[in-house]
């Protein structure tokens, strides 16, 4: 004779066991899927665990290695913190050296040279320097006058000189100005086909600035309207002014409805 016995966990599972086997001494069973679910269970509570003890093991590996470069990141920046505090003692070190040197430098100066150059005497020894042009000739102060009648002779003589003064002066008179002339001079070889041109020059650059500006009046006089005058130029500077009138004429001979001008030495249309 068999006994029935109902699945431990659905309840709904029957199975038959041989009269002989006593129940009551805590027999249990599972049908095959309650019994496969447990199974797969366990597995999934097992591997859980597994993986949170790995992670565990995962996690204090990296707080170590985290408290290993804040030690690192402290120990920087205390050396960081010792470099700059021997920078500033060099650098003070330093300072205190440059003044102490400056002021022996001073007392030095101004016990020794106490007939140095004035002021008035440098700034003007600076500009006569900034003026000087490549070729090492100072034009800062020099007038250049063309097609000024001249004398015609063999070579250049006191007297010829003092016709030059006096035909500048004149010049100077047609612009309402009086100035002083501290040289006058032809330039190039002399010859009965041309006219040279002339340099004059003045007492200062305020002066030659001042005629320069003038310039145009020449052409309205009488007796000059034939003469003009300029900075005096270097030959570099010559070759280009050249090279921009020439293509000052062609671009006004092409279009002869525009207006073109210099302008600074620039050319300008409108």
């Amino acid at each position: 004779m068999s006994q029935k016995m109902n699945c431990l966990l659905c309840k709904t599972a029957k199975t038959e066991f041989p009269a002989d086997v006593n129940i009551a001494r805590g027999l249990t069973w599972l049908c095959s899927y309650c019994f496969t679910k447990v199974r797969t269970n366990q597995f999934r509570t097992n591997l859980a665990e597994e993986t949170e003890k790995e992670h565990s093991k995962v996690v204090r590996d990296l707080e170590k290695e985290l408290l290993n470069c804040q030690k690192q990141v402290i120990d920087l920046q205390k050396k960081v913190i010792e470099l700059q505090d021997e920078g500033l003692s060099a650098a003070k070190a330093v300072s205190d050296t440059v003044k102490s040197e400056m002021k022996t430098f001073s007392s030095v100066i101004s016990t020794n040279c106490a007939a140095a150059v004035s002021p008035s005497k440098l700034q003007a020894a600076f500009k006569k320097t900034i003026a000087l042009t490549p070729d090492n000739v100072d034009r800062s102060c020099n007038l250049m006058i063309f097609n000024l009648e001249e004398e015609k002779g063999s070579a250049d003589t006191a007297a010829t000189v003092e016709e030059d003064r006096k035909a500048v002066e004149k010049i100077l008179e047609e612009l309402n100005e009086k100035m002083k002339l501290t040289d006058v001079k032809r330039v190039g070889a002399k010859s009965e086909k041309k006219t040279r041109p002339m340099i004059a020059t003045l007492s200062s650059r305020e002066n030659l600035i001042t005629l320069l500006k003038k310039a145009r009046e020449l052409k309205k006089t009488k007796n000059f309207h034939s003469v003009y005058i300029g900075p005096d130029r270097t030959f570099e500077e010559r070759e280009s002014r050249r090279k921009t009138l020439e293509t000052l004429k062609r671009l006004r001979s092409e279009n002869s409805e525009k207006q073109y001008f210099l302008r600074k030495g620039v050319i300008v249309c409108e």
